[in-house]
């Protein structure tokens, strides 16, 4: 199944929990992160990262990083950016932050009550490319390796090789209703 495939059913997924899905989502053919978007997006994406000062704070903080980038990116790019849910498939029969439909019904109907989630944020564009800000330095942190550390993904989810991208759920509706993000700050950069 295609990405394009899965965000779909993700967005029919995150109506039938009641959850507020974005209207009026439509593919977009072609790319928008071309290859001078991509050489300018660090420094788009800065104040994104403020406070940040090492790689390891970015373990475990795809959600408001990606939360604090959607406007951002919407501003640049001129079009709308969603804020994905979902898990990543490496091939494993565990996977990365695998999660399914009775977690999700599990966590609205009782809450979330832990510190930490298992589940895993990111953007699509709406041309199905990813940018995803911590994949990268999640990996190299917790694998104890220099080399992917800071690397943001950016490409058509299809093209992507060695994993797959594993969309849920469309919209950050599911992290108040649950009670995972109960505080979220928001930022307007002018």
């Amino acid at each position: 199944m295609s990405y394009s495939e899965e965000f779909l059913k993700a967005l029919e997924r995150t109506a039938d929990f009641d959850l507020a899905p974005p209207d009026g989502v439509t593919e977009v053919p072609g790319r928008m992160m071309n290859d001078k978007r991509i050489r300018h997006l660090n420094r788009v994406l800065a104040p994104v990262f403020e406070g940040i000062v090492s790689y390891e704070q970015m373990v475990g903080q795809c959600m408001p990083l990606h939360l604090k980038a959607r406007p951002v990116l919407e501003e640049w790019l001129g079009c709308p950016v969603y804020f994905t849910l979902g898990w990543v498939d490496d091939g494993t029969p565990k996977g990365v932050h695998k999660f399914d439909d009775a977690m999700i019904a599990d966590k609205l109907a009782n809450g979330h009550q832990d510190d930490t989630i298992n589940i895993h944020a990111w953007l699509t564009l709406p041309t199905m490319e990813i940018i995803d800000l911590t994949l990268s330095t999640t990996f190299s942190i917790l694998q104890g390796l220099k080399d992917g550390e800071g690397g943001v993904i950016t490409k058509k989810a299809d093209e992507i090789t060695g994993f797959a991208y594993k969309p849920m759920l469309v919209g950050e509706a599911f992290l108040s209703k649950a009670g995972i993000m109960q505080n979220v700050t928001w930022y307007e950069l002018e």
